[in-house]
């Protein structure tokens, strides 16, 4: 018989062997890893909850509030509830959320990996949804109701483009590094000085240190482990109320000309539906009136309606955009002090010499809307000569033309402080050049006298208002600005916005002179301003009507102004598209200089305001 005896000691060996091995490696296990399985055991133990911040209020420059802070009813969700697809299907039905963004949501909290935190929903309840959340409490298991402080814009559509709202983080932005210790809940501005200063107005998270078991579930509260601390205010340049005179002018001008023959041609103007205006103080470039029209309501970000988020991106005349800063126009002839600045800072014409505007203006063919006589710089101005700025473009030249303008800081961004800023188009050599290879055409002097007029140019209406301002106060080029002071939750200054002047005009004091005084002209008997035949008592001013022609459209109406003429406080700008001329938008200049120095419109004046309403109520144009 075999002698099993080897074997067996053989097998005996190997079963030590590896029972050794695994005794060592238990061992192993149990020592090197034993801190890490401790860290993770308390973590499971004891966790803290993220305490929402309070985020900064947005105040006008008299402490008015225009974004503020509110408590809301909403839903919170406590894991593992908010993983079950029925419950996801409950609640997307009851809150009108669509349920592929809850599943987004959900698949967003378990990706961050901290289950132990309940799902919040960050829209405010009904009175209807938390009564069927109440008597049907069972349908909705982990699902409790908690109350927090959600945006709230006191003044409904105010500002609604320069204030702008805020939103979840998107998927978008937590992909960007300025967002990396955002959680997807937290809501972020999107747009308009939310977005601007999200970083400001964005508080501290407290927390809440709480006991859970294995399964995540809280089994004890242990109180506030941090507190939270509330985001940094905004005080604005804004004046809230100059700013409703603002839109409200906007509004009953285009309701004007839709319905009144225009004093020019006749005609009636029905597509004068959408526009902007801009108020600067003239010696500093604070911002205190923007407006874009038409607007919406901020508070829709707030309810969170599918349906009217949607019916507000896709409604006509787009509203979101910011036509203060966002849209480019042809300026017309609000163009023209560039055109004339540039003739007499480069000796092309003296300030009396004169040029026959009748007819047609020879070397181009082309002709004026009016015939005006003999008119020298100041006269031509007044009565806007298109012969007159053909003859000083030809003088002056293209290059000369746009170099000029770009020291009227057109072609560039203000650096204002809002993003979507546009910074226009200026037909200088490497534009025309890519302009040849588009079109096959050269450029003629056809197209240079076009420029020396406002047309084949592209302005944003707030860089309008800066070269009327800088006009004005002697040719100091400003950056407009719309935080007057950041202030912590203290009620203390942290920072205030001092004005920077970042040019000065490229003409000598005595070109600017004849420029302010063919302005002054304007708004005198004989001048195109809707000012020459309504003055406002008490106030000189002095402005530049401008009408610009599109292909296929109505032309749109510019006017720039500024007063008192002698020593400027306040510069105004304002595009109505469509609207048929610049005289007839002047009207919107008078309503917001009447408000500013308190003068009394009479009745029957195009620019006299109807009452203003209430506090909160919807302000025109406003997308529904």
């Amino acid at each position: 018989m075999e002698d099993v005896r080897p074997r067996a000691i053989t097998l005996m060996v190997v079963t030590l062997i590896m029972t050794a091995a695994l005794v060592g490696q238990t061992a192993n296990l149990m020592v090197r890893q034993r801190d890490r399985y401790t860290a993770m055991a308390q973590a499971q133990l004891y966790s803290r909850l993220k305490i929402p911040a309070p985020r900064g209020e947005i105040l006008d420059r008299h402490g008015i509030p225009l974004a503020t802070n509110r408590p809301a009813n909403v839903v919170s969700i406590r894991y593992p509830h908010y993983k079950d697809p029925e419950l996801q299907k409950r609640l997307s039905d009851l809150l009108g959320i669509p349920l592929s963004e809850m599943r987004s949501t959900v698949q967003r909290k378990l990706r961050e990996g901290r289950h132990y935190e309940p799902l919040t929903i960050l829209k405010p309840l009904t009175r209807e949804q938390f009564a069927i959340l109440t008597e049907q409490a069972e349908r909705y298991p982990g699902v409790q109701v908690e109350t927090v402080a959600l945006r709230s814009y006191p003044r409904g559509s105010l500002a609604a483009q320069v204030i702008g709202y805020t939103g979840t983080l998107s998927p978008e932005q937590a992909r960007l590094p300025e967002f990396k210790d955002y959680e997807g809940s937290d809501l972020v501005g999107q747009a308009g000085l939310e977005a601007y200063y999200e970083h400001e107005l964005r508080g501290r998270k407290g927390e809440w240190q709480v006991e859970v078991d294995p399964g995540y579930r809280p089994t004890a509260d242990l109180g506030v482990a941090v507190q939270p601390v509330p985001g940094n205010s905004l005080r604005l340049t804004l004046d809230a109320n100059l700013q409703s005179v603002t839109e409200r002018a906007l509004e009953r001008i285009m309701k004007y000309l839709q319905e009144t023959p225009n004093t020019i041609d006749g005609r009636i103007y029905r597509n004068a539906r959408a526009g902007a205006a801009v108020v600067l103080d003239a010696r500093t470039g604070a911002v205190l009136a923007m407006a874009s029209y038409p607007s919406y309501d901020l508070n829709i970000f707030v309810r969170r309606d599918p349906q009217e988020v949607q019916a507000t991106f896709q409604a006509p005349l787009s509203p979101m955009l910011n036509r203060a800063i966002g849209a480019r126009y042809y300026p017309g002839s609000s163009w023209k002090m560039v055109t004339l600045g540039a003739a007499l800072a480069t000796g092309a014409v003296k300030p009396t010499e004169r040029i026959l505007a009748v007819g047609r203006y020879e070397p181009t063919g082309q002709s004026d809307w009016r015939n005006h006589g003999w008119v020298d710089a100041v006269r031509a101005l007044q009565v806007s000569s298109n012969i007159y700025f053909y003859e000083m473009g030809r003088r002056v030249g293209i290059d000369n033309l746009v170099n000029f303008a770009k020291g009227y800081g057109f072609g560039q961004r203000t650096g204002i402080d809002l993003k979507g800023e546009q910074d226009g188009v200026l037909p200088d050599a490497e534009w025309r050049a890519r302009w040849a290879r588009v079109t096959g055409e050269s450029w003629t002097l056809g197209y240079t006298t076009q420029v020396a007029i406002g047309q084949l140019v592209e302005v944003t209406p707030l860089q309008l208002a800066r070269y009327a301002a800088a006009i004005g106060n002697g040719g100091k080029l400003l950056r407009p600005y719309l935080v007057d002071s950041i202030v912590d939750p203290g009620g203390r200054v942290i920072q205030k916005t001092q004005p920077q002047v970042v040019g000065q005009l490229p003409v000598p004091p005595e070109a600017l002179a004849v420029i302010r005084r063919g302005m002054e002209a304007v708004t005198e008997p004989g001048g195109t301003s809707s000012f020459a035949v309504w003055p406002l008592p008490g106030i000189r001013t002095a402005g530049k009507t401008g009408t610009a022609q599109y292909v296929g459209k109505d032309p749109y109406g510019v006017y720039v102004a500024y007063a008192p003429a002698e020593d400027p406080e306040i510069a105004v700008a304002v595009v109505i598209e469509q609207a048929g001329s610049g005289s007839a938008v002047s009207h919107v200049a008078r309503a917001i200089m009447a408000a500013y120095f308190g003068v009394e419109l009479p009745d029957g004046d195009p620019a006299k305001l109807p009452a203003e309403p209430e506090p909160g109520s919807p302000a025109p144009g406003v997308a529904r």
